[in-house]
């Protein structure tokens, strides 16, 4: 008899940088963008524009999505996603460095912004009206590089809001209240963006964040306590990426150091597995994916040294490397932005000014060059999302030189390119054939031996919204039943020890139709 697993909402998991809170940065939806891609639109800004990118939500509940990003002239812009419109803007006092975390902080069924300020302060934003009445704002002792994560840390059905300030704490705040829940005192400035995941499987989460003190430190979410912290020779600017990079059921760590190192530690412990040096210091924060089939995740990385590193996750071994003649200082990301379900990785890059950069678009198997597009000097994070809703992704993405953002779409306009990218097999670890499929309003897994797996639901921008199932599961059919937070089009993404299964679901409210 089949195994039922009742899942009526997300466990532990809300928007943040990189589309979910172990910044794996992976957009599953393809898109069509074979060769060089055209500006959809651009927006304008007086200054820089952002620096981890991942603003895109449903953020007023009309069914189209906003884009939402910061920028050093102070302002926060929301826009209209298909259009480049603008919705509304924020003004706070100072730059913008952070990058906005947005999902429903208080539980009332509206979306808010949160965001960081050079100001010191964090600040809650209606997501509708752009305008902080009825939310709320809380001031560190210091100005706010880190991007929030969003997350219920304790299990108490309320999300909190977990950020580092230049005043070297980190900070959990309650989502609903703005209150401080706890905090953690760095040795140093804290710039790294906090990952969010279960790290030592004991069904509880922690947060792992790194600091100017030369340290990476894993916090017990619920409390702020240190669990472990490991030192580098340098400071800790790079987000970490929390997954299971060797395949053995055991979550590791992930991070970039200015030592010049990209280190892997065990989840649990803290321990080292391996480390990868570059020719220079590593600021720019890691993607991992399995885009070759076997059992292990491959770590894409730039650095400092003008290059982008692709890695053996089990082994740090590099698998390939590409020069990109400018500093690769911040994140990657992961998408099939060509349609022909392998992932590519977009890379950004910075010359001195006033040099034109260009966002390099490569396949993540081999390196090989697919485009690159000119833009501005200083490309920042590019992120992949379906903006405008014709099933296919576009490509977001900032640039210094100029202060504009950018949406590049491909030249044809095409539509309908929603089948989802596959990242690895169709196998579990001992070479058996997996069933994955849709039956009724669940989803059901027939696996024919024990493997550790985990089911995820992400919505259409490529966010994690729902946490089915991670752990052993014994051999047999299995069922599970997603409950979503509204009407649309979501992806059910099964990892195993082959790789990866995904699955598109259209839901028009709580259960899949």
């Amino acid at each position: 008899m089949a195994l039922i697993f009742l899942m009526a909402q997300a466990i532990g998991t809300w928007p943040a940088w990189g589309g979910e809170s172990t910044h794996k940065s992976i957009q599953l939806t393809r898109g069509a963008m074979a060769s060089v891609p055209v500006i959809r639109w651009q927006f304008g800004t007086i200054s820089s524009v952002e620096w981890q990118f991942s603003g895109v939500a449903d953020c007023d509940g009309d069914g189209d999505m906003e884009v939402v990003f910061g920028e050093w002239g102070w302002d926060i812009h929301c826009l209209d996603a298909s259009t480049g419109a603008e919705e509304w803007t924020f003004t706070t006092s100072s730059f913008l460095y952070s990058s906005p975390a947005i999902a429903d902080c208080d539980g009332d069924g509206d979306m808010e912004v949160v965001i960081g300020g050079w100001d010191g302060m964090v600040y809650c934003i209606n997501g509708s009206t752009g305008n902080t009445a009825g939310e709320w704002s809380f001031a560190t002792g210091g100005s706010v590089w880190s991007s929030p994560a969003v997350v219920d840390l304790d299990s108490d059905g309320h999300p909190e809001v977990v950020v580092g300030s230049y005043d070297a704490n980190i900070y959990c705040i309650d989502g609903q209240t703005g209150m401080e829940e706890w905090r953690f005192g760095a040795g140093n400035v804290v710039q790294s963006s906090p990952a969010v995941a279960d790290c030592d499987g004991d069904g509880e989460l922690e947060v792992v964040v790194g600091s100017n003190d030369d340290s990476l430190y894993c916090l017990d979410g619920a409390t702020g306590a240190r669990e472990w912290a490991f030192g580098t020779g340098d400071m800790v600017v790079s987000s970490p990426v929390v997954a299971d990079m060797d395949g053995n059921g055991n979550m590791e760590v992930v991070v970039g150091s200015y030592d010049d190192s990209l280190y892997c530690l065990d989840g649990a412990t803290g321990a080292r597995e391996w480390a990868f040096g570059a020719g220079d210091n590593i600021q720019s924060s890691p993607a991992v994916a399995n885009v070759d089939g076997d059992v292990a995740m491959e770590v894409f990385v730039g650095s400092h040294d003008d290059s982008l590193y692709c890695l053996d996750g089990a082994t740090g071994a590099r698998e390939w490397a590409f020069g990109t003649n400018a500093d690769v200082h911040n994140p990657v990301s992961l998408a099939d932005v060509d349609g022909d379900s392998k992932l590519e990785v977009l890379v950004p890059n910075c010359s001195p000014w006033p040099t034109v950069d260009t966002l390099y678009c490569l396949n993540a198997e081999d390196g090989s060059l697919l485009w690159g597009k000119g833009l501005a000097n200083d490309v920042h994070s590019p992120y992949a999302a379906d903006v405008d809703g014709d099933g296919c992704v576009e490509i977001i993405t900032g640039v210094y030189g100029g202060g504009t953002l950018y949406v590049l779409e491909d030249a044809g306009n095409a539509s309908g390119c929603d089948e989802p990218a596959h990242d690895g097999g169709s196998k579990d670890g001992s070479g058996h054939a997996l069933e994955f499929r849709a039956m009724g309003q669940s989803l059901y897994l027939f696996n024919p031996n024990p493997v550790q797996v985990s089911i995820e639901i992400y919505d259409a921008s490529g966010r994690l919204v729902q946490n089915l199932y991670d752990g052993l599961l014994n051999a047999g059919g299995h069922t599970f039943i997603p409950g979503t937070r509204g009407a649309g089009v979501y992806m059910a993404v099964l990892r195993y020890g082959g790789g990866m299964r995904t699955m598109k679901m259209i839901t028009g409210g709580t259960k899949w139709n």
